[in-house]
């Protein structure tokens, strides 16, 4: 018997439109090995633990979606989990849905294959954005928050066209809570 695949989740949004085309599911994962200056997320950045998953269990939850488009992951840096991700991408691609992954590596370091599991992981990614944010070059640029950052289109799956009508920001409303997503404008700040 295998053990199951366990992801350490920063956050999890069930739908969300700020994060790639069409509704879809937002895995955030925890621990970083960036300390980017100005980083959007900074209390995804340390490696502790927070939520412990299963693949399954996210797995599940997404097949109650159907109408969902695909899976976005940020973090903290997907990267860090590959080998579980790289699993749960598989899953959604099999389902013929599309997989979006935002990450502080660029292109050229993770086919170095120097990652536990990144080949996997990457052969899973339909639109990868890369690059390290960097504060003195935020962009309003979609998908991305600072002007290195780079659209790669693997699969075909997703392409340019598909990013026109993606909204910059989000804020999802629920009796528990009220979550902001997205990218802030420039000189826009939550704190």
């Amino acid at each position: 018997m295998t053990q199951p695949r366990l992801l350490n989740l920063a956050g999890l949004l069930p739908r969300s439109r700020a994060n790639g085309p069409g509704t879809r599911m937002v895995i955030w994962v925890q621990g970083c090995p960036f300390r980017c200056l100005g980083c959007q997320n900074p209390d995804f950045l340390e490696f502790r633990v927070n939520q412990i998953v299963t693949v399954d269990q996210i797995w599940q939850q997404f097949q109650q979606l159907p109408d969902l488009a695909g899976i976005s992951f940020s973090g903290g840096e997907p990267f860090a989990q590959s080998v579980a991700l790289a699993d749960l991408a598989s899953r959604v691609k099999t389902v013929g849905k599309t997989v979006i992954c935002w990450t502080g590596y660029k292109l050229e370091q993770i086919k170095l294959d120097k990652i536990p599991g990144s080949q996997e992981f990457l052969n899973q990614i339909d639109l990868l954005i890369d690059g390290l944010f960097i504060q003195q070059q935020a962009s309003d640029r979609v998908m991305r928050g600072s002007e290195n950052q780079k659209l790669h289109f693997l699969s075909g799956q997703i392409t340019a066209v598909d990013l026109v009508d993606i909204p910059r920001q989000e804020w999802i409303v629920s009796p528990e809570r009220l979550t902001y997503t997205g990218f802030p404008l420039e000189n826009e700040r939550f704190d």
